[in-house]
């Protein structure tokens, strides 16, 4: 059985196999209040059986990715690593 590493905000690292971690989403869900349930519902059934979300661009939304993928392919827009993103939002 794979074991995942599961990491809880404050607290250590914990290794769980799967099971365990069913057991424990099982038990969390049994505990949870109706708006944080509602959430995780949503967030499930936005997922297809492939474990991707379920997205449908419109035609209009294509065309607008593809317009800034050549401006960027092309140097027209200006690109930024993601350290210097992490910079700019601590500004």
């Amino acid at each position: 059985m794979k074991e995942i590493i599961v990491n809880f905000v404050g607290s250590n690292i914990l290794i769980m196999n799967t099971t365990e971690i069913k057991d424990y989403l099982h038990k969390q869900i049994d505990e949870l209040d109706d708006r944080l349930l509602n959430a995780i519902y949503a967030m499930l059934q936005s997922y297809t059986q492939e474990g991707k979300p379920d997205v449908t661009l419109s035609p209009e939304q294509i065309k607008e990715l593809e317009r800034r993928k050549q401006r960027h392919i092309s140097g027209e827009s200006k690109s930024y690593s993601w350290k210097e993103v992490k910079a700019r939002i601590k500004q």
